[in-house]
């Protein structure tokens, strides 16, 4: 489990945002599923807000997390996130302030919390990064969901539920930014110490399209790379930079590799 904490001045925007459809039309079905404050979207945001301007001198009262599972876990019910919920917040030591979880997908959960109790004390936030990565590791303990420590990649980051769901129904054997890696990773190793043009044939020949990105001096600066029938539902062509696909194919890492000089004297963005 991920828990991805983030600071605000009101509830109402972040509410408005759980409970409504999502950038992408992607929320489904958002709901509460646990908290202490009860009401319709409108009502929760006024009472939250109300309480937290009890004290005006606080910068960043709204303490937002979001709680996901990872790819490999089962898809949790409502009451499962509410002890989940329920657990987090009291361990944080944000059991005494208003707040709610409100669910919209089937892996993740918002927390929204005002850091003033129902007493008027404000609860500090010193050090919560550090606080919250012993209380998710608990709770992955209790409810026997994967180690997001152990199975986290930081050089080739893992794709998302949603990704691998998207790519299922594009009818790809598996998700297409695994596929990317693994062929990028074959044509670097293939032509490592051959230089640039060499990698970019290779990376052709795999069925894989990619962008130079060039800097204002004309060095270039990174790479993206897709798939031909890699689209979104609109149609549009999805291009992922290198970092996104796996760390190891930034350029300052790719250049080292295969031996390359930097071009000079080509427009930006080009592809060969």
């Amino acid at each position: 489990m991920i828990a991805k904490i983030t600071k605000g001045r009101r509830a109402n925007r972040a509410l408005r945002y759980d409970f409504g459809p999502g950038r992408d039309e992607e929320h489904i079905d958002p709901r509460l599923v646990a908290g202490n404050v009860p009401g319709t979207v409108d009502q929760l945001a006024h009472l939250i807000d109300a309480h937290t301007a009890r004290r005006g001198d606080i910068a960043r009262p709204i303490w937002r997390c979001a709680l996901r599972t990872a790819p490999d876990d089962p898809i949790l019910p409502d009451a499962s996130w509410a002890r989940i919920a329920e657990r987090y917040v009291t361990r944080m030591g944000y059991g005494n302030c208003p707040w709610v979880a409100v669910r919209h997908g089937e892996d993740h959960i918002h927390l929204t919390i005002s850091r003033v109790d129902w007493t008027g004390r404000l609860v500090r936030d010193a050090f919560d990064y550090h606080r919250s990565w012993p209380v998710v590791r608990d709770i992955e303990r209790v409810w026997k969901l994967v180690n997001a420590e152990e199975r986290s990649n930081r050089v080739a980051p893992q794709a998302t539920r949603p990704e691998r769901a998207a790519s299922q129904r594009r009818g790809a054997s598996r998700p297409e930014r695994e596929e990317l890696r693994a062929r990028i990773r074959a044509a670097r190793d293939a032509t490592r110490g051959r230089g640039q043009d060499t990698f970019e044939r290779a990376l052709t020949a795999a069925g894989v399209e990619w962008r130079a990105h060039l800097s204002a001096s004309g060095g270039i600066r990174g790479y993206s790379f897709s798939f031909p029938t890699w689209r979104d539902c609109d149609g549009g062509q999805i291009w992922v930079a290198a970092s996104k696909v796996a760390k190891d194919l930034r350029w300052p890492q790719l250049c080292t590799d295969l031996g390359s000089t930097p071009p000079t004297a080509q427009p930006p963005d080009i592809r060969r």
